[in-house]
């Protein structure tokens, strides 16, 4: 929304509401007073863009500004008051929670000031990352091929006599293939070098053997019975131009920028400051830690023993033979 439009609906809405206050002791920039505290035309357009996207596209009309107003703003400080009111905001854990969200935003904000200037890629920076990681865009060769499949010897000799008559591969492939590669006349599509599993191992080979397209192999025998191969056709081993990965890089790069300056800055901090560690403090905390741990294996191993010991005597007992009754 422009700022022009914003102007206009918060001096609309403090007509229709502050004006109305001043009778009851509200501030001439007052734009709503709840109990004693008092919010003003600033503060409330302050909250309103603060709002992510999505809410400000909603507060496009007088009447939903009223709203955000009625239902957000004064509901809000309405809570708040009550939650002081019960002490809630001297709550300890609330307070360190307080706490380590304005330090989160403190160091956000110094590790973005540390950024600037360090926070772009150049293209040189780019062209240079792309010639020298050039297997990185490198596709590899892959071939597409149709594969006549059969079962046994008969079934084969009739493929390739009619293959020699001028037959076409693809609709001998949709009479005799076994499965579901006989419905697109034994097109299984592109495959890659270590794709297949190793029974395949020869297939896949004589696939990478064919030179030109429309080539047919010789016969491969696989365990699902005899091949043969036609080549569709081949891409990749080819480099990816620098125009189609370009962003990509840049993302990168920044990424790894954005992380070695953070890295560098912290060391540089550290460097200049003054760290002592309590070591005998830190070596009885270690202690408390390791005294669980060391308890419950050795209660663990008493169990251990003791579940041994009755086996043991159970082993024993069972062994015994029961004296002969006398006569």
């Amino acid at each position: 929304m422009k700022k022009q439009g914003w102007i206009s609906l918060l001096t609309a809405l403090y007509l229709l509401t502050g004006l109305s206050g001043c009778e009851k002791g509200i501030g001439e920039k007052d734009l709503v007073k709840v109990n004693d505290v008092s919010i003003t035309l600033e503060e409330f357009r302050q909250v309103s863009e603060r709002q992510p996207l999505e809410g400000k596209m909603r507060l496009l009309s007088e009447k939903a500004m009223r709203d955000f107003l009625e239902n957000y703003v004064i509901t809000r400080e309405v809570l708040y008051q009550e939650a002081r009111r019960k002490g809630l905001d001297k709550n300890k854990e609330i307070v360190a929670k307080v706490e380590d969200f304005k330090r989160a935003m403190v160091i956000d904000a110094l590790l973005e000031e540390s950024l600037k200037g360090r926070n772009e890629v150049s293209d040189r920076e780019i062209e240079e990352y792309y010639k020298g990681n050039q297997e990185l865009f490198t596709e590899p060769l892959e071939v597409r091929i149709r594969h006549i499949v059969v079962s046994s010897e008969p079934s084969l000799r009739e493929v390739l006599s009619r293959l020699s008559r001028g037959e076409r591969f693809e609709t001998l492939a949709s009479e005799y293939n076994m499965g579901g590669t006989g419905t697109d006349g034994g097109d299984i599509g592109y495959i890659r070098r270590g794709q297949l599993s190793p029974p395949f191992a020869q297939f896949e080979e004589v696939a990478f053997s064919l030179k030109n397209k429309g080539d047919i192999s010789e016969i491969v025998k696989t365990p699902y019975g005899y091949h043969l191969l036609q080549l569709e056709d081949k891409r990749g081993t080819n480099i990816r131009p620098m125009s189609h990965v370009k962003e990509r890089i840049r993302a990168f790069l920044l990424a790894k920028k954005k992380q070695d300056t953070y890295l560098s800055y912290v060391k540089e901090l550290k460097g200049k400051s003054k760290i002592t560690i309590n070591e005998k403090l830190w070596a009885q905390e270690e202690m408390k830690e390791l005294k669980p741990k060391e308890e419950k294996a050795e209660g663990q191993k008493s169990e251990e023993q003791k579940a041994e010991g009755e086996t043991r005597e159970f082993k024993k007992t069972e062994g015994e033979k029961p004296e002969a009754k006398k006569p």
